[in-house]
């Protein structure tokens, strides 16, 4: 199944900034445009399980990486 990949960088507070990066996946049948899922990325990453996953590290939104998955074999 075909899908977005969205990479948005993180930064553990005092740490050099980008010291990691969190992934969220969204298909492509729900979110066709890549607009679609930057806005929604924008949303799920100041979600209470997005910001515990990341053990608290901030989110650089301004930096988010979309990358496009076709699946097909």
């Amino acid at each position: 199944m075909a899908h977005w990949a969205v990479e948005i960088p993180t930064r553990t507070p005092g740490e050099q900034p980008r010291t990691g990066v969190q992934w969220f996946t969204y298909p492509a049948s729900r979110f066709p445009g890549r607009s679609d899922v930057v806005e929604r990325a924008r949303e799920d990453v100041d979600t209470a399980d997005a910001v515990r996953h990341r053990s608290g590290a901030v989110a650089d939104v301004n930096a988010i990486r979309v990358i496009w998955h076709d699946d097909l074999m």
